[in-house]
């Protein structure tokens, strides 16, 4: 072991007389790291030297202790050398977080190249439910702020034009924390905010999938059963429906008949019987809410364990009352209906199972947003315009980061198949594959944007040609 010298053992002196009470010094840290929302990091770090003299020993003492409590919490240098990031020699230090509903959300480092950025962060359930999984999934919660090109950056659109590919790093189970890599992709015309904002106002804890599960209900004897008169305004749509609509003039009475295999008080059995010689059977649900359960799926399993599909489904809404609505009333919807019709012999249905499949979810509303302020990469970006035709698509504006390519242009014909292409980057030591990130068509102008992510950063300066479904295009 390597002795000390003589300032660092005045230190050590010195804390070796001091008490901490690093769990109460824990949760005090705890309570302090996100006391605003949106918080704002500046891209810099700043190290302390290794030794440091005898007069400053006592400030020593605090910044070690807190230093302590943050690698217990795990910051940026420990997320570096714990996961070892696919991008971490490009994205800078953040460490900005904000917590709601329990939950605490932060951005550990990120970088950002015009309508492209890396986002590293966890999230973490603090309130010590453990509510967190590997399932855990914002879906359509998820936002991304973006720049207006028309304002030069001053009115901003939020959530609007944007794709990204998600990659769970890690779950830890002890602490209920996951880590993320999060790769963004903006439209073309809207380049990412300054600072790089992004938060979510939904998160899905769970997923419950039931498959084929059998619905407890005899379906022996059931008879014919109480219709109630249909509009065509009252049908909002379905599964397998035919262009006219106005053969459908009778549906099931709304009620409440059964339990699903789920067990959720959300959604149910309403009704089920035998109308004009077919079997029809209507699932109820409560309308309007994030989460519990999804649309049901219905099947008939015969004695000899074949899956029969419903013919048709149809959708309606009612209301508090169990009254369907028509298409103008949907303010006053309560419940959403969905009921299957199957042709069967009904004679020969109690040797038949209903069957239902379905997911359910739980979660939470509340609000996360975070922001960072990171370095212009501008440099380290690559904009050239060209005229190139591949398979009838006009490749106009590129935009090279180390993130990937970005591709601005127009079609021809009624499909853009643009994001669809293979792609790969010429360099002096070989070709460099890119994997397709997502993309938008406009049909009236035939015009497109598509994204192709790298696997590892890029050296941009390196690249002499773009290889598009085996057609060349020289980087200029």
């Amino acid at each position: 072991m390597r002795a000390f010298d003589k300032n660092e053992q005045t230190i050590h002196d010195a804390l070796s007389q001091i008490t901490v009470d690093a769990s109460n010094l824990a949760r005090q840290v705890k309570s302090r790291l996100c006391e605003e929302s949106p918080r704002t990091a500046a891209p810099r770090r700043v190290r302390w030297p290794r030794s440091a003299t005898a007069a400053i020993a006592i400030s020593a003492v605090l910044v070690v202790s807190t230093t302590a409590v943050a690698a217990t919490l795990g910051g940026f240098d420990w997320f570096i050398e714990r996961f070892n990031p696919s991008f971490s020699e490009i994205i800078e230090q953040v460490e900005v977080s904000c917590e709601d509903q329990g939950i605490r959300m932060e951005v550990i480092g990120a970088q950002k190249y015009k309508n492209k950025a890396i986002v590293y962060f966890s999230l973490q359930d603090i309130s010590g439910q453990n509510r967190l999984t590997n399932q855990t999934d914002f879906r359509d919660g998820f936002s991304v702020t973006m720049n207006s090109p028309e304002t030069s950056g001053q009115v901003e659109v939020i959530a609007a034009g944007f794709s990204w590919v998600q990659n769970l790093l890690y779950f830890d189970e002890e602490t209920n924390t996951l880590y993320y890599e999060f790769n963004i992709t903006a439209d073309a015309g809207s380049p990412l905010s300054d600072p790089l904002e992004l938060g979510s106002f939904l998160i899905y804890f769970d997923e419950r999938k039931y498959e084929n599960e059998p619905v407890s209900v005899s379906l022996a004897n059931l008879g014919e059963a109480e219709a109630a008169p249909l509009e065509e305004e009252q049908i909002w749509g379905g599964l397998n429906m035919p262009n006219d609509w106005g053969g459908f003039t009778t549906a099931l009475v709304p009620g409440h008949r059964a339990a699903l295999p789920s067990g959720e008080s959300d959604q149910w059995l309403s009704n089920i019987g035998i109308i004009d010689g077919k079997l029809h059977v209507q699932i109820g649900k409560v309308f309007g809410q994030e989460f519990g359960s999804s649309d049901a799926s219905l099947s008939l399993m015969a004695p000899d364990g074949e899956l029969i599909s419903s013919d048709y489904a149809l959708t309606f809404f009612g209301d508090g009352e169990k009254r369907l609505l028509r298409k103008d009333s949907l303010d006053d919807a309560s419940y959403k209906y969905e009921e299957s019709v199957f042709t069967v012999n009904a004679d020969e249905l109690a040797g038949y199972t209903l069957c239902y499949s379905g997911f359910v979810h739980s979660g939470v509303e509340g609000k996360w947003k975070v922001a960072a302020n990171l370095s212009d990469t501008s440099r380290q970006t690559r904009i050239w315009s060209n005229d190139i035709s591949v398979d009838g698509h006009l490749f106009k504006y590129l935009t090279l980061s180390p993130l990937g390519l970005e591709v601005r242009g127009s079609y021809e014909g009624e499909k853009c198949l643009a994001s669809e292409m293979s792609l790969a980057l010429e360099t002096a030591d070989g070709l460099i594959i890119l994997n397709g990130g997502g993309g938008s068509s406009e049909a009236k102008q035939h015009t497109f944007n598509s994204s192709w992510n790298a696997e590892t950063p890029l050296d941009v300066a390196a690249v002499t040609a773009v290889i598009l479904n085996g057609n060349r295009i020289p980087v200029n």
